[in-house]
């Protein structure tokens, strides 16, 4: 029965009735089922209700309600509602209760049926718990409720009717000042408090409502044994908790001294009746740096959080000081104190929610904090704020602390000090944190060909000066802040797909100023120069379609930069690194040369000959071009291939190009002319034609393309780019003297004289090759007056030279045809200047090579001589 009791406490109850108790409401018998004014409880019935939804505070606060109120106490009569929890304190006063009834009855007869009936038949139910007031080692406490003997609760008939006839024996029944003691049997027995009541007089008759008011004076107990439950409930634990009150009673009954007696009673909580940890609101959050004397190096935090305490009752909290701690490297290693708050004094209303004020002081990160864990590569302050960036519910923990003020007494601060609170929040994913990201002077290096491949000089280069722009929340924007040394990880992609990744593994010096008013929030501009960073390209197709965009459609391409980035930052409180930022931009590349290759202007300064077989030569050409990007970039070695009509017919070599926004003069280029052995007879077929229609003055194009060896250390990014074909214009050879007819293109024959006695014809020719003199094998031309009509033919097979510059053939045969329209041009023209078209097939020999062109010359000046 008495743990049927114990667990009838923690059951809602009946609410009392709004009319007040009479003197015929006492006589009544509960055989008869009479209405009493105090509603009389069933067996399911607790005993005592734990709390009321409106209570009474100490200290001035009041609850607040929407009618006017006492400010103090709450009318008995008022409805409210059940709660669902018990305080230590009432099971005192149960206690003292039922030891009057028990001890009573010891003292005349059946002590064991009555002490069961005293248990089961009371009844005490809560209308009001306030705190008077704090103590020095605890508080003073106001309790108030109505106590009851409920003969209906007893189902055993000798148990009911002897209990009943006993108390209506002894009528009334008063206790002395006492103590009850209230211990935790399941851990150690430890002491939780003691509370000093004073003298209570009830009637203890069947029925009879007793209007209890006692001030009681609770004092904490074993604080280090609290301690163990409080850590218990935190860390989810307790499941359940029993209390065992022990009370050593002096009881009088009229004039009869009962003398002191002792009487225990235990009561069960289960885990539904436990409080919940508050959710907190931050409402207000605020940072500044200290500039007040004995703060130097400090930050200070000023913020206002809002939570719903669920407490029974209202009170007034003391000022109070926390330490706040973060997560160290390892679960079993101590927690790191970051900083030290403090609250004001602040009321915690029943029902409501309670706001509270915070000031904070950051005086400095310890090592601890910003040091790398054992084995890692990141700090206890990289977790913190990678979880915090990432949005993840972070939890940082709550530790009681000194506070300065005489306000709070000693015992609440030693309290405090021995919990440790878990407060867990939920981070803000710094998506927007980037608002602006830029690349400006952009360089590219192509790797070094003798690299080792898969390092990182056999990866391509990039150097550029960045700016990003990162958004502030508006409570930083009165704290000094800068970055001095920032550090990435990026990831480039272009629609979507990876392109490669951009390693910044070394430290570089940034600049950073501090924006006031960006989009209304302050913003930090961070500059700093990324110099020679490799490019590690992890998939050739999405370069491809990068280069397909900008160099053949002309069109700009924006790729995404997501990076994680470290940086150095600099606060009042010291210089720390915080690592893994997450941070994310876009890059616009124009195309290189716009929408149209003629920006690139290539022309031939000079050209020499270089090494020949009789199928191959090599031509040294030095260029000049123009650069209309923004971009620069460095290339030790890049070898393309030259296709013409489909067919291989050269390499393009170059060296050490260095090619910057411009005009770029001297760059030096080889020109490796193998067609035979790169495509066999196709490609000897393919050349001839080529150099016909260049020599010829034709625009001449060609299809610039890469291979696998290309970049000798990046085989597999030279392979994917072959999928493209960059077509280029053949740039004119300029021959030093060698006058441009009217559309600018130097011409092989400059003019030709014809004598018509001997019928020969000499011609002045223009070598590209200003140090070597080639030689003509033979020559079998047709000549032709207004493109049809034919004026004669040569056909001659003598070699003879052609040294550099300008020169003049010997006089060669010419076949004249005497019957045609073009010889009477001819004898018109005589002593004058004739134009003349002209057909040759041309077998040249430069030194060791041989090959044959074919010349279509159109508008040759012809003069007539005798």
């Amino acid at each position: 029965m008495a743990e049927e009791a114990s667990r009838s406490l923690l059951n809602k109850g009946s609410r009392p009735s709004s009319r007040p108790s009479s003197p015929t409401d006492k006589r009544q018998s509960s055989d008869s089922s009479p209405a009493l004014p105090f509603e009389l409880s069933s067996e399911s019935t607790p005993l005592l209700l734990s709390r009321e939804e409106d209570l009474a505070t100490y200290g001035g606060v009041a609850p607040r309600r929407s009618s006017a109120a006492s400010e103090d106490f709450l009318s008995a009569n008022d409805p409210k509602k059940p709660r669902g929890r018990v305080r230590w304190p009432i099971l005192c006063i149960l206690l003292s209760l039922i030891a009057i009834i028990t001890i009573l009855i010891f003292a005349f007869l059946a002590p064991a049926v009555v002490k069961q009936y005293a248990v089961d038949a009371a009844v005490f139910k809560p209308t009001n718990i306030s705190v008077e007031s704090a103590t020095a080692d605890g508080i003073q406490a106001r309790i108030q409720g109505d106590f009851v003997l409920d003969a209906g609760r007893i189902k055993k008939a000798p148990v009911r009717n002897l209990g009943r006839f006993v108390t209506w024996i002894g009528r009334e029944a008063e206790t002395g000042q006492s103590e009850v003691e209230v211990h935790l049997p399941e851990y150690g027995n430890v002491l939780v408090g003691t509370a000093s009541l004073p003298s209570i007089k009830v009637n203890i008759q069947n029925g009879h409502i007793n209007h209890v008011n006692v001030l009681a004076d609770l004092v904490a107990g074993d604080i280090p044994g609290i301690h163990a439950v409080a850590v218990d409930w935190l860390e989810g634990r307790l499941g359940h908790l029993r209390l065992q009150g022990t009370a050593t009673v002096p009881l009088r009954s009229g004039i009869l001294s009962l003398g002191e007696q002792t009487i225990t009673h235990s009561i069960t909580f289960h885990e539904g009746d436990f409080p919940t940890l508050p959710k907190v609101n931050v409402t207000k959050f605020n940072v500044h740096d200290i500039d007040t004397p004995g703060h130097d190096g400090a930050m200070a935090v000023d913020a206002s959080v809002a939570a719903f305490v669920d407490s029974p009752f209202g009170l007034r909290i003391p000022p109070l000081g926390f330490e706040v701690l973060v997560p160290n490297c390892s679960p079993d290693d101590p927690y790191i104190s970051v900083a030290e708050v403090s609250t004001k004094g602040f009321p915690i209303y029943s029902g409501q929610p309670t706001s509270i004020d915070v000031a904070g002081i950051v005086q400095g990160l310890s090592d601890d904090l910003t040091k790398a864990c054992p084995g890692k590569k990141k700090s206890p302050l990289d977790f913190l704020m990678k979880s915090y960036m990432e949005g993840l519910q972070t939890t940082v923990y709550v530790r009681g602390a000194d506070v300065p003020s005489l306000k709070t007494p000693e015992w609440v601060v030693d309290i405090l000090k021995t919990v440790t609170v878990p407060l867990a929040f939920t981070g803000h994913a710094l998506d927007n944190l980037v608002k602006n990201f830029t690349m400006t002077d952009v360089h590219f290096d192509m790797p070094n060909p003798l690299a080792d491949p898969d390092t990182p000089e056999s990866q391509p280069r990039v150097s550029a000066l960045v700016k990003v722009l990162i958004g502030l929340p508006k409570q930083l924007n009165l704290i000094y802040l800068d970055v001095p040394r920032v550090r990435a990880n990026s990831d480039i992609y272009y629609h979507g797909e990876k392109l490669g990744v951009l390693n910044l593994q070394e430290w570089q010096p940034a600049n950073s100023t501090l924006l006031e008013n960006v989009d209304g929030a302050p913003a930090l501009l961070v500059e700093f120069s990324m110099k020679h960073t490799p490019l590690q390209v992890t998939d050739g197709d999405v370069l491809t379609d990068i280069l397909q965009a900008l160099l053949f459609e002309g069109q700009p391409v924006r790729l995404t930069v997501a990076a994680n980035v470290d940086a150095e930052v600099s606060t009042g409180i010291g210089t720390y690194a915080v690592r893994g930022i997450p941070a994310e931009g876009a890059v616009n590349v124009k195309p290189p040369y716009g929408d149209s290759l003629e920006r690139l202007s290539p022309r031939v300064e000079s050209i020499a000959l270089g090494p020949t077989t009789e199928s191959s030569l090599v031509m040294k050409a030095k260029i000049n071009m123009t650069n209309p990007s923004p971009y620069s970039a460095s290339v030790p070695f890049i070898d393309l291939v030259l296709i013409y009509n489909k067919t291989k017919v050269a390499h393009v070599t170059a060296r050490d190009l260095v090619i910057v926004p411009g005009v770029n003069s001297g760059i030096h280029a080889d020109l490796q002319w193998n067609p035979l052995e790169l495509d066999g007879s196709a490609g000897i077929t393919a050349g001839q034609e080529m150099l016909s229609r260049y020599v010829s003055g034709y625009n001449t194009s060609v299809i610039i393309r890469s291979h696998e060896g290309t970049f000798p250390a990046l085989p597999e990014l030279g392979q994917a780019l072959s999928r493209l074909g960059l077509e280029v214009p053949i740039p004119r050879v300029p021959v030093p003297g060698n006058p441009s007819d009217e559309d600018g293109k130097p011409k092989f024959i400059q003019d030709t004289t014809l004598h018509l006695w001997s019928s020969t014809a000499e011609f002045t020719l223009s070598s590209p090759f200003p140090n070597t003199t080639i030689e003509i094998t033979s020559v079998e031309a047709n000549a032709f007056y207004e493109k049809h009509e034919e004026v004669g033919s040569i056909n001659y097979y003598i070699p003879f030279p052609v040294p550099p510059g300008l020169s003049t053939t010997p006089r060669l045969p010419v076949d004249l045809n005497l019957s045609g329209i073009g010889y009477d041009a001819l004898k018109r023209a005589l002593g004058g200047t004739l134009k003349l078209d002209a057909v040759a097939k041309v077998c040249v020999l430069i030194r060791h090579y041989r090959t044959t062109i074919t010349y279509y010359g159109q508008g040759i000046t012809a003069r007539v001589k005798i």
